[in-house]
């Protein structure tokens, strides 16, 4: 939990959680990603409740998750694992597009938005850019995502905006793992993901950041 994950080495597999309420779904991308090389699918999931039993044992660099799912909808199931798993990378696969349902995942800190009718070939870079620690967004949601002012909502978590509040007031790891009732190990992890995020070298481009996207109040 909460521990560093490294970006998978030449030759190894970017190992693929996919969840989705449909089998069709779940068992096509499955044997369609045994076909492709450094893509690895380790495993399926039809809920969110399945996904989070699952990712321990299987230990995915990617969980490729349906915005849709009964019972906790994707948005809630990735605030979920991002919370246990800080460093597990998640992308949103749909093919319904809910412009609300999209907000709330991007504030849970998802790695990626994609469309259900997109290339399969634009699907698996987009996977293997989303391992390497970049934010994939389907050129079709661009504008969806875009808050009024032309800037795009940053893909923050509720815990990670937390975090940062703390950077913000020049607490130390040790001091916000405190506060926060964590371990230290994860508040790197959190700092990791908000630094990559906001595209900031430093704590202190990330605080400037946060204000600047107005997600930190002065």
């Amino acid at each position: 939990m909460g521990r560093r994950r490294l970006v998978p080495s030449p030759g190894v597999g970017i190992r693929v959680l996919i969840v989705d309420d449909h089998p069709v779904v779940r068992e096509g991308f499955s044997q369609l990603f045994e076909f492709v090389d450094g893509i690895d699918p380790v495993g399926t999931a039809a809920t969110g409740d399945d996904a989070l039993a699952c990712i321990p044992k299987l230990d995915p660099d990617v969980v490729l998750l349906d915005l849709h799912l009964p019972g906790d909808d994707g948005a809630t199931v990735a605030g979920r694992i991002k919370e246990l798993h800080p460093g597990v990378r998640i992308v949103i696969f749909t093919g319904a597009p809910d412009e609300l349902a999209m907000r709330r995942a991007r504030a849970a800190g998802v790695d990626g938005l994609l469309l259900k009718t997109m290339p399969v070939a634009d699907l698996i870079a987009a996977l293997r850019e989303a391992a390497n620690g970049r934010h994939v967004v389907d050129r079709d949601l661009a504008g969806v995502l875009a808050s009024p002012d032309g800037v795009e909502s940053a893909p923050l978590s509720e815990r990670e905006l937390e975090v940062l509040g703390l950077l913000a007031k020049g607490m130390t790891n040790k001091e916000i793992a405190s506060a926060l009732f964590i371990s230290r190990a994860t508040v790197k992890s959190h700092i990791e993901n908000i630094l990559r995020k906001l595209e900031a070298s430093d704590r202190a481009g990330a605080v400037a950041e946060g204000f600047r996207r107005r997600l930190l109040l002065s």
